[in-house]
């Protein structure tokens, strides 16, 4: 179990040296890309440059999706 521990304290130290993965199902909006960090679950955004970070001085606001395509009517 030493090596479980391990290996969270060096996922933490990526993230906290702004190496964030985003967790899949990122959403398009406005010219960007927004995702939750699969490893601390930060909020990200992906820039024009590739590169993901925590929005600084920026909060996002998460809404339930709206489900897509036909619906079932009873």
């Amino acid at each position: 179990m030493p090596e479980v521990a391990a290996l969270r304290g060096l996922a933490r130290l990526l993230c906290r040296i702004g190496r964030h993965r985003p967790a899949g199902g990122e959403v398009w909006n406005r010219g960007y890309y927004f995702s939750r960090c699969a490893r601390c679950g930060s909020d990200l955004v992906r820039t024009a440059s590739g590169r993901w970070h925590v929005p600084e001085g920026r909060r996002i606001v998460w809404k339930p999706r709206k489900p897509r395509g036909r619906q079932d009517r009873d």
